[in-house]
């Protein structure tokens, strides 16, 4: 077991690390650094000058610091499925008996094979927004089940507690999950907007793009200001059940303070100041994180509650 917790811990961290690269490479516009799949410019290494780029290829696409860029997050993206792949295999040989731990690492395996077929289809639409979209939820799948079965082998030898769960919070639970999901996809389709409007209207600030988003935004920014809200409440009913003696329940509502505060802050600040594409990166990576730290906490009550 000493051998699966490292590698389905080192997995989700590097998942969560490929995510953050991610939006390195969008922000930057380097998802094109490398026109095709799964070459670079016809190579497996980036060339280091336009010489080395074959003559089916526009020379004119060649820019070398988003190729690398690119490259490094088709690398990382590599190793993150060697990875999860070693953490399949292992299930596979000595866990085979335990569902909770073997069912979802043999699905992180084929959803990590899955996004790497993908990403060619992101290259060949050349970043269409719907495509990009379904990207970071295969992601965020494979990341959930990546923290779910993190703490199913962490928790593996420990005493289960039994807490009645009242119905309210169950509730309440899957709600929280289903809007938090949706408001990840409104800031998806949100960005996408802006990086629209930024082609075509260069001239104008970020403000004046934001402004042109219209009505999503507005919602986003409710969204957001409810999450909150439901976040507090949330947090206070699980302390009054007593849940945060529950080891994964107590990190989890910590997360879940800590990111969405973070959260609020950087949006509030985005719709008033404007951000640099870095903030906008930090944005959706907190996003993320605040998923994972609501899927930890609802994966511990599901396995400690009643």
């Amino acid at each position: 077991m000493k051998l699966f917790k490292k590698l389905v811990l080192a997995s989700t961290i590097g998942t969560y690390l490929v995510i953050f690269v991610g939006g390195l490479v969008r922000v930057s516009g380097a998802g094109l650094g490398c026109p095709d799949w799964p070459r670079c410019f016809g190579r497996w290494f980036p060339p280091t000058s336009i010489d080395q780029i074959p003559d089916y290829i526009d020379a004119s696409q060649f820019n070398l610091t988003l190729a690398w860029i690119e490259y490094i997050n088709r690398l990382g993206g590599f190793l993150l499925g060697l990875l999860i792949a070693a953490t399949a295999v292992v299930a596979l040989i000595y866990h085979r008996k335990n569902k909770k731990i073997l069912v979802p690492s043999v699905v992180s395996a084929f959803l990590v094979a899955l996004l790497g077929a993908q990403g060619a289809v992101v290259i060949s639409s050349e970043l269409e927004p719907i495509v990009v979209t379904v990207h970071l939820l295969l992601a965020l799948a494979m990341a959930s089940l990546l923290i779910y079965t993190t703490y199913q082998a962490f928790s593996f030898d420990k005493e289960r507690l039994s807490i009645e769960i009242p119905k309210n919070v169950k509730m309440v639970a899957h709600i929280f999950m289903t809007v938090t999901l949706l408001q990840i996809l409104l800031g998806t389709h949100i960005r996408s907007k802006l990086e629209m409007l930024s082609r075509e209207f260069p001239l104008l600030t970020d403000l004046k793009w934001l402004g042109r988003v219209g009505m999503v935004n507005h919602i986003h920014m409710l969204i957001g200001v409810s999450l909150g809200v439901f976040t507090l409440y949330f947090v206070n009913e699980l302390k009054h059940i007593g849940a945060t003696k529950i080891p994964g329940v107590k990190y989890g509502i910590w997360g879940l303070q800590l990111f969405i505060l973070v959260q609020i802050f950087i949006g509030f600040t985005f719709t008033l100041f404007a951000l640099p594409e870095l903030g906008r990166v930090f944005h959706m990576f907190f996003a993320s994180l605040f998923f994972g730290a609501l899927v930890l906490t609802y994966s511990s009550l599901k396995s400690n509650g009643r």
